[in-house]
């Protein structure tokens, strides 16, 4: 009996050499997510690491451009690189303290105060009940609100058992923040240094790395850089119609804003916080100031936000849908954020590159010259 040469696969029958494929395809496939679930194992070891490698970059990537103009006018680079950092770390840090005081002053009396009873939950909801029934809708809110009552103080008293945990937690989640910080400081004062990750390419590829990464720096800049700008600009807006509606404007307005600068994702839920709020102080002027938060909300989720938006990305409408979208199943929140400045990138690149036919022209009049 004649065996076909085992060396040769073209000696063998179609259906050996159909199984033999499928028995390598399968082999291979194995070994590829045996090889992915130890880099995923590594990858999450190491998470607040990487959170904090990135971060840093990213908020090195944010400063870039004003640190630029400063440098730009004649100031040295780190004395710029802190200006920024100084006057962005201000207002956040304000805003967090109020945010912190205007929790506390909107949801103390439920948390801390008596349990209460029906009547004073009726009372709480009596003008938005009035406010329904005056357009025909006629709901008991009663049920609801002490169920949404409830559920607060519950949530407060487990917080409150659980201090020590939750301490622990702000604790550890404090030291990467620490460290991207520093890393965004560092990054920014000597941009220089991002270089040597550059160098880790092939020789010949460092400039186009460095190019890459520097077109990817500029599009996430602008990018996070004007949603920023566009929850300033509704937070103003928010801010005035709470206050018409008798909420707390500020909370509202910090709530409305944070949400409506999460990009891709916030603009759709960015009225809810400070329209529950506005609805919830049941003030005597709720209606107006509900008005304002929505006509407000529409205007920047439809006009500003395109306008904001043009030029940075450069993509279709379908390619923004199809990579937010592929980018929130595969990687979650972050995933849908981050999905359309890396395709934008990417398709940037893509476009900067000359072609190849070009390269080989030039190597070769290159080489004829040598």
């Amino acid at each position: 009996m004649n065996l076909p040469n085992p060396l040769r696969s073209d000696e063998w029958p179609q259906t050996v050499r159909l199984i033999a494929w499928v028995a390598l395809a399968s082999g291979a496939l194995v070994a590829t997510m045996a090889g992915l679930g130890v880099v995923a194992t590594l990858i999450s070891a190491q998470g607040p690491l990487l959170y904090a490698l990135a971060g840093g970059w990213l908020l090195a990537a944010l400063a870039d451009a004003p640190t630029d103009r400063l440098v730009a006018r004649g100031w040295t680079r780190t004395r710029a690189a802190l200006l920024v950092w100084i006057a962005g770390a201000v207002p956040v840090i304000v805003i967090a303290i109020e945010l912190a005081i205007a929790f506390a002053r909107s949801l103390g009396g439920i948390i801390a105060g008596p349990e209460p009873t029906p009547a004073d939950v009726g009372a709480m909801v009596g003008r938005l009940t009035a406010l329904l029934a005056s357009v025909g809708l006629t709901v008991d809110l009663v049920p609801l609100a002490t169920t949404v009552i409830l559920a607060i103080r519950e949530l407060a008293a487990s917080v409150q058992s659980n201090i020590a945990a939750v301490a622990a937690g702000a604790i550890g989640a404090l030291g990467p923040l620490i460290l991207a910080i520093g890393i965004g400081v560092i990054l920014s004062a000597n941009p220089a240094h991002l270089d040597s990750v550059d160098r880790l390419s092939t020789r010949g590829r460092v400039r186009s790395a460095q190019r890459s990464r520097k077109i990817l720096e500029e599009i996430i800049g602008r990018f996070i850089g004007r949603h920023v700008v566009l929850g300033l600009v509704y937070g103003v807006v928010v801010y005035v119609g709470a206050t018409i509606a008798g909420a707390d404007g500020l909370l509202a307005a910090v709530l409305g804003g944070i949400v409506m600068a999460i990009p891709s994702i916030g603009q759709g839920a960015a009225v809810l916080p400070p329209l529950a709020l506005s609805i919830l102080a049941a003030g005597p002027y709720v209606l107006p100031g509900s008005a304002v938060i929505i006509v407000g909300w529409l205007l920047c989720a439809t006009q500003l936000a395109p306008r904001l938006m043009n030029g940075v990305l450069r993509l279709s409408g379908t390619t923004v849908f199809v990579a937010g979208s592929i980018g929130g199943l595969v990687g979650g929140v972050l995933g849908a954020i981050f999905a359309l400045p890396v395709i934008a990138a990417v398709a940037a690149i893509r476009r900067d590159e000359p072609p190849a036919r070009a390269k080989t022209v030039k190597r070769a009049a290159k080489s004829k010259r040598r």
